[in-house]
């Protein structure tokens, strides 16, 4: 299974934020040009994440994104689910196919997309914000100097 380039970046948004520890919001052009990808991109992963509550978006001067929930609570399979959605890695209405209405290959497909999601719902954000990640981010968090 691949993860589309939207829910990775979905997921080192959240990473990022996470690595804060301060809780002071961050601007998505700061995360995008720290993580070295399309500000473009980021902002329509950070508009994403707001429409499913994982991120607010914090107004004005010194304004920004931060966790809108402990890292702990955020789940890495819910948030994989909302961003890629579920049953969809075999479309048996696109087609045509000849086998349409008398193959199970979809519902193994689905069964194996269950089980990678439930899979990842045993790890939260938290969970992978510590050791070498950490680690990394405290250096990307670091201000830059002039």
């Amino acid at each position: 299974m691949r993860l589309s380039l939207y829910t990775d970046y979905s997921l080192r948004l959240l990473v990022y934020l996470a690595g804060t520890r301060d809780g002071k919001p961050v601007s998505v052009s700061s995360i995008a040009k720290k993580y070295e990808v399309s500000m473009h991109h980021m902002h329509k992963v950070a508009q994403g994440l707001r429409k499913f509550g994982y991120i607010e978006s914090i107004s004005g001067r010194s304004g920004g994104l931060r966790l809108a929930r402990p890292p702990e609570s955020l789940s890495i399979g819910e948030i994989v689910e909302a961003m890629e959605g579920s049953g969809h890695m075999a479309d048996c209405a696109r087609g045509p196919c000849a086998l349409n209405g008398a193959c199970l290959l979809k519902g193994v497909l689905d069964r194996a997309e269950r089980a990678f999601i439930d899979g990842l719902k045993k790890y939260s954000v938290a969970d992978v914000v510590r050791g070498p990640t950490l680690l990394r981010l405290e250096q990307l968090l670091e201000p830059e100097t002039a």
